[in-house]
């Protein structure tokens, strides 16, 4: 989405429309459960997105948090709730303030996160190429990965302008949107990417949301035939993205740059160009 001091567009729309963002965005170990994770059951597997979905409301509330709010907002058992916030107390992931009933999160999750993203084998020599990329064109730019029929956001570097495309590390959205889900596709051999568009639900989003498959092989095709895969108002219609794939350790991976439409429009071929230079120097370094 586009911000400019207030995000531009329907909010609430937009978080029906996304999926919730990944455990990597909250940078959220599971070591505290002790001991290697394996799923057991329906109930762990439960258990572990309550988890996940109690740091990503005191992401959203940025305050201390009573066990009522957090089990009314999250439509938890108060019991179950309560567990959960003893767990994570017991183990130094959350504290109570001046040892009331609100709870809040330690340091100890962002201290962990720092240094696993510090460690990521994938992101250490690919982010410094990203922010390159941001530098040279003055627009966001993120790393994306295929995850079923969706792009999914490992990496983003955001635009230092007022007014840009606010992508956000775990986000997902539909490959037939935008640039990233182009590239992937175009990344792919020509029977298992017509196989995966064969599944695809084309929902219109836009305006310009390709709702077709035969159109949407024939941008995949003109992409790989000029370089570099372009998207405008695939999503909204003020966003625009252009991409290409690049191989990482046998890997096909995304890098796109998303910006306000207006930006993009008659520049497609610098921008295109730079993507793909870019995707060129990461690729000669793995």
């Amino acid at each position: 989405m586009l911000i400019h001091e207030l995000r531009i567009g329907d909010v609430q729309t937009l978080r029906k429309r996304v999926c919730l963002p990944s455990m990597r965005e909250f940078g959220f170990s599971l070591g505290f459960f002790g001991g290697a994770m394996t799923v057991a059951n329906d109930s762990d597997v439960k258990s572990a997105r309550r988890v996940v979905e109690i740091f990503q409301l005191f992401a959203e509330l940025k305050q201390a948090v009573p066990l009522a709010l957090i089990s009314k907002r999250l439509e938890f058992p108060k019991s179950s709730c309560l567990a959960l916030l003893k767990t994570l107390e017991s183990n130094g992931y959350l504290y109570r303030v001046h040892d009331s009933a609100d709870y809040y999160p330690t340091r100890r999750i962002f201290d962990e996160a720092r240094v696993i993203i510090d460690n990521d084998p994938l992101l250490s020599h690919v982010r410094p190429v990203l922010q390159e990329l941001c530098n040279e064109t003055g627009e966001t730019v993120f790393l994306a990965t295929r995850t079923g029929h969706q792009s999914h956001y490992l990496e983003v570097v955001q635009s230092g302008q007022t007014l840009r495309y606010a992508a956000t590390v775990g986000e997902k959205r539909p490959l037939h949107i935008g640039a990233a889900g182009q590239a992937l596709l175009g990344a792919m051999t020509d029977d298992a990417r017509n196989a995966l568009i064969e599944e695809l639900e084309f929902e219109q989003y836009a305006p310009n949301t390709v709702t077709s498959k035969t159109r949407y092989k024939r941008l995949i095709e003109q992409g790989k035939e000029r370089g570099w895969f372009v998207s405008i108002g695939g999503y909204q219609s003020e966003i625009a993205s252009i991409g290409h794939y690049v191989w990482i350790n046998g890997e096909a991976y995304a890098i796109v740059v998303g910006a306000p439409t207006q930006r993009v429009k008659g520049n497609e071929i610098s921008i295109g160009r730079a993507v793909a230079k870019y995707c060129k120097k990461i690729s000669s370094r793995t």
